[in-house]
This record gives C-alpha cells, sequence and structure tokens, in this order.
C-alpha cells in the first residue's frame, strides 16, 4: 500500500513539523474496503464488550463522546465543590500518539480480543507493506516505510488505535475505586477520548497509583523495537485539585497543589 502524505496545521501561524498532522491520502478502494472492516471489527468489539464506552468514547460512531465526558466531568467538579469533596482531576494527552504506537502492539490487541486469525494476517501484511512520501512547492521525498504508527487518513486506523489504548485503560483502571461524589453517586477512575486520557479519584494515594501504573504501562507497550516513544505530553497535562486539605501531585518533574491551580471552563 502507497500513499501521498500532505501536512495540515494544527494550529494558526504553524511553523515548525510538530505543528503539522500528517494525513495519508489513500486509494477510494482500499479506503472503501477498510471502511467495511473497521466497520464490522467495531460492531464486533462493542457487541462482546471489549471496549468499555463508558470510559473509552473516541473511535466508536454514535457516541457523543467529547461532549459526554467533558458534561460528566464538569458535573463531578461542581458536585465536589458544593459538598466540600475531595477530588483530582487530571487530563493527560499523549505526544505523538498515532505516530507512536508499535505495530507489534496493535498485533497484541488483537490477539487480546480474539480477532479472527486471517484479519490479523491481513492487517500486518497492510502495514508492513505501508509506504508514504510527502511533497512540497519545490521537492517529493522519498518513499518511507510506515515503520512503526498508523496513518492518519486510513479508515481502519482509528479503531486500531483504540483497541491498543483499551489495553493499557484496562490494566491501569483497576489502580483506583470509583470517585466517590456522594449521594449514592459515583464514577469510574478513567476516562478517555482516543489518547486524551482524564483521571478522577478521591483519594491522593490512588491518583498517585493510577499515574504510576499509567507510565509504567505506557514505558511498557511502546519498547518494542522500532518506537519514537509515546509519552504523556507536559503542555497537554492540566490538574484540578479540590477538598478541604492542602495537596500536592507530582507530574514527571511538575507539582500542583491547591483548588486554584487550574481552572476549567463549563462545556458548551
Amino acid at each position: 500500500m502507497t500513499a501521498e502524505g500532505v501536512y495540515i496545521p494544527k494550529e494558526q501561524d504553524s511553523r515548525g513539523i510538530n505543528q503539522f498532522r500528517p494525513i495519508s491520502v489513500l486509494n477510494v478502494e482500499g479506503k472503501i474496503f477498510f471502511s467495511v472492516m473497521a466497520s464490522r471489527l467495531t460492531k464486533y468489539l462493542t457487541e462482546n464488550g471489549y471496549i468499555n464506552t463508558s470510559v473509552q468514547k473516541g473511535g466508536i460512531p454514535g457516541v457523543s463522546g467529547c461532549l459526554e465526558h467533558a458534561t460528566m466531568i464538569w458535573e463531578a467538579i461542581q458536585r465536589a465543590k458544593s459538598e466540600k469533596l475531595n477530588l483530582d482531576v487530571v487530563w493527560l494527552g499523549l505526544a505523538n500518539a498515532y505516530g507512536s504506537v508499535p505495530h507489534e502492539m496493535i498485533q497484541l490487541a488483537l490477539r487480546m480480543y480474539h480477532v479472527p486469525e486471517v484479519i490479523q494476517v491481513m492487517l500486518d501484511d497492510y502495514f508492513s507493506g505501508f509506504r508514504m512520501r510527502f511533497s512540497t512547492n519545490s521537492y517529493t521525498t522519498n518513499w518511507i516505510n510506515l515503520e512503526v504508527g498508523i496513518a492518519m487518513g486510513c479508515t481502519i486506523s482509528p479503531i486500531l488505535f483504540v483497541m491498543a489504548m483499551e489495553v493499557i485503560l484496562k490494566a491501569a483502571e483497576g489502580s483506583a475505586g470509583p470517585a466517590n461524589l456522594s449521594g449514592g453517586c459515583s464514577m469510574p477512575p478513567l476516562k478517555a477520548f482516543m489518547d486524551d486520557t482524564t483521571i478522577i479519584c478521591s483519594k491522593e494515594d490512588e491518583t498517585r497509583r493510577v499515574l504510576r501504573r499509567l507510565d509504567d504501562l505506557m514505558s511498557w507497550a511502546f519498547s518494542w523495537p522500532k518506537w519514537l516513544g509515546a509519552r504523556f505530553e507536559t503542555r497537554c497535562t492540566r490538574v484540578r485539585i479540590l477538598g478541604k486539605q492542602p495537596r500536592r501531585i507530582k507530574i514527571g518533574s511538575r507539582e500542583a497543589s491547591g483548588s486554584h491551580d487550574l481552572d476549567v471552563a463549563r462545556p458548551p
């Protein structure tokens, strides 16, 4: 499979290569074929409960994930404020998430979820032979093998990324219990939309455990040969700490404390 690559700016006045998103322009026949496969794979995963849509809402058709997660997290924060409850909310984003997923991780997820072997082999051959090149006004690059990561613009890639992330989320969610919001209400400790992950915990030690577990899992998941090293990006990390007692949470080299480090805007 070959693809012509184009760079789309992520933000205004983008200049550096990191401010652009590589999009693969693929042939129509291949996009139709893999769209059908993606639809059937999504149906298989959801009907068999392999993807927990109360946690992961990205890449699932018919699910208004961003709005649902934003509204639930906003409600949890407001309830914690009014009831004077302890609540830690940590927003995490992966740097170069799509471009860092090892193909071995995708194959592991396919095996874990008992996807038929013929599909496993087909996808392995597909990514093993995937080549891209990029053109500008003045030159065109040589063909480049896609040795790691998945291609934006490929119709099967989103659900494969969700599968890989689901392996990590399922392994991490047992590190903490549901966040207590009083009145018999609780919330799972993890919420995700593709790679954007939110930790919601009532206890500081549980927040720390989930953070350590996620960090360990990322180190494991992206430690195969030919990797670019996805890590939680500092500029994508946000923390909100509510409670009666002053507390501190450390993420990498950053520390957050108190209830006014970062405020959040009400979702539309």
